[in-house]
């Protein structure tokens, strides 16, 4: 039984896709690498974020932590345009009255996931930044700091690499496919995998 659920933020409750692209694009000529085509995305889709930002970028890898840097205060900037999946408010609600706990790891930063759950009064009971690729570090941090159980805690995310975290401490993981990987490579990683939050929800309220 599953006493808490812990969710990533972009691309899982957040419709991130256009945001992120829009982002990494304005950023490109700063930066000096190629920006994104509408074409690419799809491929794309099928790559972890590793993969992606080193096909992008190249020996600017260098860069990373300066391009992260611009590209989390560009997001933060743009916090009264971000939408939540529709739907999501909802179902974080119905989880917390049911008595789930409910938290956030995600890779954005602390303040802007803050300011996000106010805006949207999300019913959020605790909050971790994570680096963008040791996402296994925080959460294996998280457990120990809210005094939680492998067996007890599920995550919910949308990336290979939320999959790749998950398996690595061996926390179960649930992988929505309407974020920014597409179902097919969600699959291959083994993970279970649900398209709407309509099953999602029916999946969680059968595993509290």
């Amino acid at each position: 039984m599953k006493k808490t659920i812990i969710f990533d933020l972009d691309g899982t409750l957040v419709d991130i896709e256009p945001l992120f692209f829009n982002i990494f694009n304005s950023l490109a000529s700063e930066f000096g690498y190629a920006p994104l085509r509408q074409t690419d995305i799809p491929l794309l889709k099928k790559f972890p974020l590793r993969k992606l930002v080193w096909q992008q970028l190249g020996w600017r890898m260098l860069w990373l932590p300066q391009i992260l840097k611009r590209g989390r205060e560009e997001y933060h900037t743009l916090i009264p345009k971000i939408s939540l999946f529709p739907g999501i408010p909802e179902l974080l609600k119905t989880l917390h009255t049911n008595g789930l706990r409910i938290g956030i790891v995600s890779s954005s930063r602390k303040d802007t996931i803050r300011s996000i759950v106010t805006l949207h009064n999300l019913p959020i009971d605790f909050i971790y930044h994570s680096k963008l690729f040791n996402k296994a570090a925080t959460l294996e941090q998280t457990l120990a700091r809210e005094h939680l159980t492998l067996s007890e805690t599920l995550y919910i995310g949308d990336e290979i690499r939320d999959v790749e975290a998950c398996q690595k401490i061996g926390l179960d993981i649930i992988a929505v496919t309407y974020g920014l990987n597409d179902r097919q490579s969600l699959q291959a990683t083994g993970a279970e995998t649900i398209d709407t939050l309509q099953a999602l929800l029916a999946r969680l309220m059968r595993k509290s």
